[in-house]
């Protein structure tokens, strides 16, 4: 039995396996030995051979792989670029609010990486075992409503959706005028009316059950790049972690239609898309760089190099939130009634539109405010509002880190657990997408926003499931593409519209 388990795998992933494990352990022992003898730049140094030692075998099967190998850049970008930078230019990064905050950064994040590899190992050994047991039915299942009836009525609520998203940024842009970047968290509150904000707020929801219909590359590739222009706006208020989303987003999806895609389809990540994602991420990088500067008005007089650095650095900030919420632990707002993980989704839950109706609560707000602070569930605002007070109130904030939430909920192991989630979750999406409409369209939402955990709240990726909205526009969509295929398609004018 166990002769046959071990026959599924091939050498080169047995060897992948056992790779892993081994340089999960020896990286692991080296972060937990030098911290115990104050050895701190070789505690770092643990850590970073564990990341790249992770990276690796990530790229061993970056097809089924890609999701939390992205995963770990973002926690490069967001974490360890942080401590790594002071570290090479010999400062003592370990003094920073105080070392005992800094070893249990460094060990959660050590056992995050390796937890996050073992959700994703369990789930490849997990569907290996389901694909080999399940049979191929012939027979082929009716739908309710065909892909052709979907794919036409979402391309008309998709192009309405992405109008009035648009109206909706250019309210903020006219808002925004001659004001600060950090006024907008505190001061901006839509004027726009519902019939306006309700297709602006589904966007997304309809792009991904959109996208999820597998449209052909060239028509993909317009929705994705009009997508990626809706960040322009919030760029240009200050906004920066929208943009690098969206592209991001569009990558991943790329990707998983290449791994999908059928013998004689067209790759869909051939030379000419490697040569742009090549040429693009210096630029970007380099860009958003010196954006740092361009938003405050500053001149930029670094060159392409300290760019870089002081973009890493600085984007590594959510390391000073780990270390701050570890430090402060005791000061925050109601501490002992909060489960900080769940905070995302139990204020989507509670303080929606729906759920202030039906648990008669009032509003908390969009942005920064004492509501936020006493009335919500969310790390970020509680954090912020103890480490920078008044100037927290005039907009600015500390945001949060899955690592940090889960730790004060239920310690190390909280870290654990929930990293393993992740992997699992950043295994199984490469694994199943394309096979369910529905499950495609959950999958892609995920994917909106899943890279940002480390820098925000833990469960934020998945508020949408809790969404009334969400399920309204799945049923709505669907009850649309079901009038149009019974008494519309069959029409002479509509026909000429849909060829």
């Amino acid at each position: 039995m166990i002769n046959k388990f071990f026959l599924q795998f091939s050498k080169k992933e047995a060897a992948g396996y056992l790779f892993g494990a081994v340089w999960s352990v020896l990286s692991l022992v080296v972060v937990n030995c030098a911290s115990a003898y104050g050895q701190y730049n070789l505690m770092l140094v643990g850590m970073l051979l564990l990341f790249v030692g992770m990276a690796a075998f990530c790229l061993l099967e970056i097809k089924r792989r890609i999701m939390f190998f992205l995963f770990y850049l973002a926690m490069f970008l967001f974490l360890i670029g942080r401590i790594l930078i002071p570290a090479l230019q010999g400062s003592a990064w370990w003094n920073n609010y105080s070392v005992s905050a800094n070893v249990f950064a460094v060990r959660a994040i050590s056992y995050s990486m390796v937890a996050i590899a073992g959700g994703a190992v369990l789930t490849e050994i997990i569907v290996r075992l389901f694909n080999n047991k399940e049979k191929v039915s012939k027979v082929q299942k009716k739908h309710f409503v065909s892909h052709e009836s979907l794919i036409f009525v979402l391309r008309i609520i998709l192009l309405i959706c992405m109008i009035c998203f648009f109206i909706r940024e250019a309210d903020k842009l006219l808002f925004m005028r001659g004001k600060a970047y950090e006024d907008y968290f505190s001061l901006y509150h839509t004027r726009m009316p519902f019939f306006v904000t309700f297709p602006a707020s589904c966007m997304q929801f309809f792009l991904c059950m959109f996208l999820a219909l597998k449209p052909s590359k060239k028509e993909s590739f317009l929705w994705l790049f009009v997508y990626i222009l809706s960040a322009v706006p919030m760029l240009l208020i200050g906004v920066r972690n929208n943009i690098i989303l969206n592209c991001l987003f569009a990558f991943v999806y790329y990707f998983l239609r290449d791994a999908i895609r059928g013998r004689q389809e067209k790759p869909w990540i051939g030379r000419v898309e490697k040569g742009i994602v090549i040429c693009a991420i210096p630029v970007m990088v380099l860009f958003l760089g010196a954006y740092n500067y361009i938003r405050d008005d500053k001149a930029v007089t670094l060159s392409p190099v300290n760019l870089i650095v002081d973009f890493v650095y600085k984007q590594g900030t959510t390391y000073d939130t780990v270390l701050q919420g570890y430090v402060y632990q005791n000061q925050l707002p109601w501490r002992e009634n909060q489960v900080y993980t769940l905070g995302a989704v139990t204020d989507s839950f509670f303080y929606s539109s729906l759920g202030k109706e039906i648990f008669d609560l009032e509003d908390i707000g969009e942005g920064n405010g004492l509501r936020q602070v006493y009335n919500g569930h969310t790390f970020t605002h509680a954090i912020s509002y103890v480490v920078l007070g008044k100037y927290y109130i005039g907009g600015e904030g500390r945001g949060s880190s899955y690592i940090i939430e889960n730790y004060l909920d239920w310690g190390y192991p909280g870290v654990v657990f929930f990293s393993m989630l992740i992997g699992v979750i950043c295994s199984v999406i490469p694994q199943s997408f394309g096979k369910k409409w529905l499950w495609s369209t959950i999958c892609l939402n995920i994917a909106l926003n899943i890279f940002f955990t480390p820098r925000a709240e833990s469960t934020a990726f998945i508020t949408f499931i809790f969404s009334y909205r969400f399920w309204v526009c799945i049923a709505g969509c669907v009850f649309a593409a079901k009038l149009w295929e019974l008494y519309f398609s069959k029409l002479k004018i509509f026909r000429k519209w849909v060829k």
